[in-house]
């Protein structure tokens, strides 16, 4: 039982650490920074609108009972955070609609490995660099601008169960995403 507890008590001193890391590195907002998104209204308010039906379709599924909301605000990405946006840049924006909306563990496990795939159609080196990147500081419970559920106010929201509802890949390609986010961002 000790030896639980103490892998217990390293785990979340591990956590605090990298969560006090990473924070020094930046702040709790999120902001734009990919050009031509930041410049161009039109474009920004089109992945805007793609990442709110995201959004919509995986909390508002046939079967539910009750409307659940959108986010608190607006969707926002930086592209590939602190990493290189070189050539999958589009993998990063797809990858933060997910983590914009939030949702279930389940969830954030469907959109990390969806980055991991379409960053490794560029690079496959990267992609397993990505892939521990966003496992490791993605958590919901850090206070960052890109973590799990980014797009709520009441920090930290953690995961949420969202049973029955469409799955992350499903939701990605019904709605094209990946598609109209390279289109949209290409200058």
């Amino acid at each position: 039982m000790t030896h639980l507890y103490s892998q217990c008590s390293l785990r979340i001193l591990t956590l605090l650490i990298t969560s006090l890391i990473l924070s020094a590195c930046t702040t709790i907002e999120a902001r734009l920074s990919l050009d031509p998104y930041t410049k161009d209204k039109q474009k920004r308010n089109a992945v805007e609108l793609l990442a709110e039906n995201y959004c919509d379709r995986k909390r508002n599924y046939p079967g539910t009972t009750a409307v659940k909301k959108q986010p608190d605000f607006i969707f926002t990405t930086d592209g590939c955070s602190r990493a290189p946006d070189d050539g999958w840049v589009e993998c990063c924006i797809v990858h933060d609609i997910p983590y914009w909306c939030g949702g279930s563990e389940a969830d954030r496990v469907a959109a990390d490995e969806f980055l991991q795939q379409c960053v490794k159609k560029q690079n496959g080196f990267f992609s397993s660099l990505f892939y521990t990147g966003v496992r490791l500081g993605g958590s919901p419970w850090l206070p960052t601008p890109w973590r799990w559920g980014y797009g709520w106010e009441d920090w930290p929201h953690g995961y949420e169960p969202l049973e029955h509802s469409p799955s992350v890949t499903q939701l990605l390609e019904d709605l094209s995403v990946k598609h109209t986010v390279k289109e949209h961002i290409q200058k």
